[in-house]
């Protein structure tokens, strides 16, 4: 995950319905220049988290981070939350000029609050959790990728049933 060019996922819940349904396969960009905005529909992943999350950016902050003493590779490619800054400790150091720095805060359409819940400990996303921005879709599409799976769910729980009861 983290920053891509180009990405593709489909849908596998209803949390973002009615913008999209459950098969839906979803067309993302997601170039390191690029801002997010309040409705935008992104897609991320947070740790201790298997699978990807669609969700609508409910809000949006800006951060300006500046000191030669920073040190990191690239703003755009690691987690640093605020509050880290000052222990960060490497050979890369960041340049005088100030860093943009953005928190997004999501929502699925159909849910009833924030995914703050989904952060696992974290505020806000930050722009390593971010996967890619919706910039189109198929509707139910991804639903052959669903059968297939289901097809081999059926074919294999029969199969591995009967090894299990050989004697």
């Amino acid at each position: 995950h983290g920053p891509t060019k180009s990405s593709i996922v489909f849908l596998l819940r209803g949390s973002m319905e009615p913008a999209f349904y459950r098969g839906d396969l979803l067309f993302l960009t997601n170039p390191p220049n690029q801002r997010y905005q309040t409705g935008d529909i992104t897609v991320y992943k947070v740790p201790k988290v298997a699978i990807l999350i669609v969700r609508r950016v409910l809000e949006t902050h800006d951060l300006v981070i500046s000191n030669s003493t920073k040190s990191m590779k690239d703003p755009f490619a690691l987690c640093i939350h605020p509050t880290l800054i000052p222990q960060i400790k490497g050979s890369r150091s960041i340049p005088q000029d100030p860093i943009n720095f953005f928190l997004l805060l999501t929502k699925g359409d159909n849910n009833y609050g924030d995914d703050i819940d989904l952060y696992h400990g974290l505020d806000f996303l930050e722009r390593c959790h971010i996967v890619g921005k919706v910039q189109g879709f198929i509707p139910y599409i991804g639903y052959i990728t669903i059968a297939n799976m289901l097809k081999y769910a059926m074919l294999g729980g029969p199969g591995l049933l009967a090894l299990l009861q050989r004697e």
